[in-house]
């Protein structure tokens, strides 16, 4: 980390638009108010912020985990409740208008206003790897970059606009919500009761209880049923092999996923392809 600061930072875009940087703020912090050139998301990893704008009558509160996504042009200030390290992604219009889809996302995170939040909750180690990715690209020179650092730009855009606006007056069941979301996105991931527990910073029994009394089956139930279907739709299409289709879905161990492939479809996988292409099975529900 870098030495706590007590002025703002000064970012310099370059050429391609995109810049990450980070700020800890000493106990002596100030900050006048200020208008940037470019749109920026401010995470905060630490700490505690109130933001303000001339538009705004109230501040936004930004505790740890949470994100301010601020417009470009807009008149703004931050002031410490407690000294914050602060993660910061800045970027252009021109690095938005590069994708129509770019443009939408910032305009759901932001909607009307000159600034929004989005609260605190299991998504932040997503960000926080992402931010990672782009800070060793930022400082590289590896083939690809530029296309590194979009990509890990447009994920984090990704990542923030899935978030649920509102926030459940319940901590605990908003955290579980987060997870289970988490999980639908990244269901080949090496997942288990006890990362999600940890994701959610709740016990595996209070865990259990909310994520069934919210999904209607058990966070294993949920897990596996992700990622068979997706296995499924995979063979289905031919797009992978047993062993690929597997792998893709988040099983190292291929007597295992067989085993469960055939307790949900009531086939093993290759029995269950062909029985599929000579239609003696319905097509999956391409909703699933």
């Amino acid at each position: 980390m870098n030495n706590p600061v007590s002025r703002p930072i000064s970012v310099t875009l370059p050429a391609y638009g995109i810049a990450f940087a980070e700020s800890v703020h000493g106990p002596r912090f100030r900050m006048a108010e200020r208008i940037d050139k470019f749109h920026k998301i401010i995470y905060v990893l630490q700490g505690d912020v109130a933001f303000s704008e001339t538009t705004q009558s109230q501040p936004l509160h930004a505790t740890a985990g949470s994100a301010l996504c601020v417009n470009a042009g807009v008149r703004h200030q931050l002031t410490d409740s407690e000294p914050p390290t602060l993660l910061l992604l800045c970027f252009t219009w021109e690095f938005l208008k590069r994708d129509r889809e770019l443009e939408q996302l910032w305009s759901l995170l932001t909607g009307s206003s000159p600034a929004s939040i989005r609260p605190s909750g299991s998504w932040g180690s997503r960000f926080e790897a992402l931010w990672r990715a782009g800070i060793v690209e930022q400082t590289g020179s590896q083939p690809g970059r530029e296309v590194a650092l979009r990509a890990a730009s447009e994920n984090i855009l990704v990542a923030l606009a899935r978030l649920p606006v509102n926030t459940p007056e319940d901590a605990a069941n908003h955290c579980v919500s987060n997870v289970a979301r988490e999980v639908a996105d990244t269901f080949y991931e090496a997942w288990s009761l006890d990362r999600a527990c940890a994701r959610a910073g709740i016990s595996r029994r209070h865990f259990s209880k909310l994520f069934r009394a919210q999904i209607g089956r058990t966070f294993l139930e949920y897990l596996t049923e992700l990622r068979l279907t997706h296995a499924a739709k995979l063979l289905e299409e031919n797009h992978h092999s047993i062993i690929g289709a597997a792998f893709s879905s988040g099983y190292g161990d291929l007597s295992h996923f067989y085993r469960l492939f055939r307790a949900r479809f009531g086939h093993p996988p290759r029995a269950w392809l062909e029985k599929r292409n000579d239609g003696d099975l319905p097509p999956l529900d391409r909703n699933d």
